[in-house]
């Protein structure tokens, strides 16, 4: 089981109470993941939310050459998978293990039965989710407008 202090140091649950903090832990999930490991491909089933305990992942996709894109590299305290938990749909990107990293998984079942029983503590993390998505997008919003104003001039 994962203390309460460390899941305090993420940001997901930075607003939880020590009650829900104890929920949480019981529900998580610890895997543990070799340096160069293939942790899901592009379009594979939802595996949950992964959260980073240690070591780092890269988030890739394939070009249409085949080539890997890489989007983004992920350390402790980061997490990927959010996408999946929440529409339940397969991962649009595939992940790796950079170096051994160790991940704490919370199950969309999981998610699910928390937002049934304690709906609350549900909607702080998924508020955390939310933010850290539109981040996400509006970073991508300013790349792509930096792309066109290239093109355009």
């Amino acid at each position: 089981m994962v203390s309460t202090r460390r899941l305090k140091e993420i940001i997901l649950f930075k607003d939880l109470t020590q009650e829900e903090l104890e929920k949480i832990s019981t529900i998580l999930k610890e895997a543990f993941y070799s340096k160069g490991a293939v942790i899901w491909e592009e379009n594979s089933q939802e595996q949950g939310l992964q959260i980073i305990d240690y070591g780092r992942v890269r988030v890739t996709r394939r070009t249409k050459e085949n080539a890997k894109q890489t989007f983004a590299v992920l350390k402790q305290n980061g997490f990927f998978g959010e996408l999946s938990l929440l529409d339940g749909r397969s991962h649009s990107a595939a992940v790796e293990a950079v170096e051994d990293t160790k991940v704490l998984i919370l199950q969309r079942a999981d998610m699910e039965k928390l937002l049934q029983e304690s709906p609350h503590t549900a909607y702080k993390i998924v508020r955390e989710m939310t933010i850290a998505i539109c981040e996400i997008l509006r970073d991508m919003n300013n790349k792509y407008m930096n792309l066109a104003d290239y093109i355009w001039e």
